[in-house]
């Protein structure tokens, strides 16, 4: 009788079976079995797109998007969709949106229903600290998605399951959703969502906090930034970001808002925002996020010749002095809306743009221009961009000439100088398109036109963005 037991058989024995089974796939039937076809996210060309551009956008070639996409020489037109070869095994359409406050690699892959790998994979993310605000971040979407809401944090204490009631949904549904891998796993002041019509712009979650928004992203070198808080319950806020404490005003039904301006020779880099909420019960929650803040690309105008006697002198100072006490006050009202007009006849007559380097007389100390500067191609009339209150009038300064100031609200202001002639009185309420003064040649100036500035907190910001957009 043959020994099953003896191991030399028993490895004969198995080494037969393996041998059949390698056979057996060797000659299997062709199309029993086929490989699971490879996945790519598509593209959505838009107008000014180029080949080159993508390639360089995606870590990949310009051949190897026509190879994969099948093109040929007839070029790119908006809406045509590429599959980009860099992405393999993702899907969906991809998408590039700036990082919102409080975006953690949790929350972005939660929000867009993308697996964590892909969003680091696409993005060539190596550490967390590179999810900073203002960050432009490839995200993909399924073509039948919905938008996602921030839910309510989970205060301490508190359990998924009454989060998931009040957001009204099934507490496994909502922890499927939200990659949990049971409802015991939901953490307090974690960020959790819900489908919207609409995609939150909010990733923070702070109990009390219903949004929390950065506008005006990415932020740049002498630009306006506006911090938005919508709360269900009161709370107070404050806010620190390169040396600028933007003051939070109420604006009435749980909203508060705070502009600031980021100083136009602020060094580009990465900066810390922090935010604390305090609630009624005295409860703060402290808030940490890096913010990127880009170069403006400002010019360098060519050496001023000015009267010597407008530099570096006490009159000078004693001007800014009291410049500095009129741009102070933060009114809590917004007086403005919607787009603001051009102070001049003709918008496009600018001599001069915000935030060009300059310098004096020769002298090595390095300025910046702190407006916009407008000629008379149409005419010498100054007009009132928006709704404001005249905080004053100030004839004869050394430096800015014949000047007016106007306070729009919440510690925006405008400035106009250098005018021939002023034709408001302070304290009075002008409207959009009111003749405010004529543009002149009186102080620092080395000819006729209006120099137009917008200050906020006593910082110049540049003011074509606010002839270009909308605040809020």
């Amino acid at each position: 009788m043959r020994d099953y037991t003896n191991p030399s058989f028993a490895s004969r024995i198995i080494l037969c079976v393996i041998s059949f089974l390698v056979a057996l796939t060797l000659f299997a039937v062709p199309g029993r079995v086929s490989a699971q076809a490879v996945t790519y996210p598509e593209y959505v060309v838009v107008y000014g797109d180029t080949l080159s551009w993508i390639a360089l956008r995606f870590d990949t070639t310009v051949e190897d998007i026509q190879a994969l996409n099948g093109l040929g020489d007839n070029g790119l037109h908006p809406g045509d969709r590429l599959k980009i070869p860099t992405l393999a095994g993702m899907q969906g359409v991809l998408t590039t949106e700036f990082v919102p406050l409080g975006s953690s690699l949790t929350s972005l892959s939660r929000r867009s229903r993308a697996e964590p790998a892909d969003l680091i994979k696409a993005n060539k993310l190596t550490s967390p600290s590179e999810l900073f605000i203002g960050r432009d971040i490839v995200m993909t979407r399924s073509e039948d998605s919905q938008g996602m809401e921030t839910i309510a944090s989970l205060k301490q204490g508190q359990s998924f399951f009454e989060s998931s009631i009040l957001a009204g949904m099934n507490t496994w549904e909502l922890s499927h959703l939200n990659r949990l891998e049971n409802p015991t796993r939901g953490l307090p002041m974690d960020t959790y969502y819900k489908p919207s019509e609409v995609d939150s712009p909010s990733n923070l979650a702070i109990p009390g906090l219903k949004e929390v928004v950065i506008d005006n992203l990415p932020l740049i070198q002498g630009d306006t930034f506006l911090i938005k808080i919508s709360s269900d319950e009161p709370v107070s806020v404050k806010a620190t970001l390169a040396g600028v404490e933007p003051v939070f005003v109420d604006m009435g039904a749980g909203v508060q808002m705070a502009y600031g301006g980021i100083h136009a020779l602020t060094e580009v880099g990465v900066y810390p925002l922090t935010m604390e909420f305090t609630n009624a019960e005295g409860e703060t929650y402290r808030f940490d996020q890096y913010v990127m803040i880009n170069s403006g690309n400002y010019a360098t105008d060519k050496p001023l010749q000015v009267d010597p006697l407008t530099i570096g002198t006490p009159e000078e100072a004693a001007e800014n002095a009291i410049f500095k006490e009129v741009v102070k006050p933060v009114s809590p009202v917004q007086q403005w809306s919607g787009l603001w007009y051009s102070p001049a006849q003709d918008a496009d007559c600018i001599i001069s743009r915000f935030g060009s380097r300059r310098t004096y007389n020769d002298d090595p100390g390095l300025y910046y221009h702190t407006g916009l500067d407008l000629g008379y191609c149409a005419g010498i009339d100054v007009y009132a961009p928006a709704v404001g209150t005249v905080a004053g009038v100030f004839p004869d300064q050394v430096v800015r000439g014949n000047c007016i100031v106007i306070d729009h609200g919440l510690g925006v202001y405008t400035i106009y100088m250098h005018l021939r002639e002023i034709l408001v009185e302070a304290g009075e309420v002008v409207q959009p398109g009111q003749l405010i003064g004529l543009i002149g040649n009186t102080g620092r100036s080395t000819g006729p036109h209006l120099h137009f500035e917008v200050d906020i907190q006593g910082t110049p910001v540049n003011p074509e963005t606010w002839l270009r957009r909308a605040f809020p």
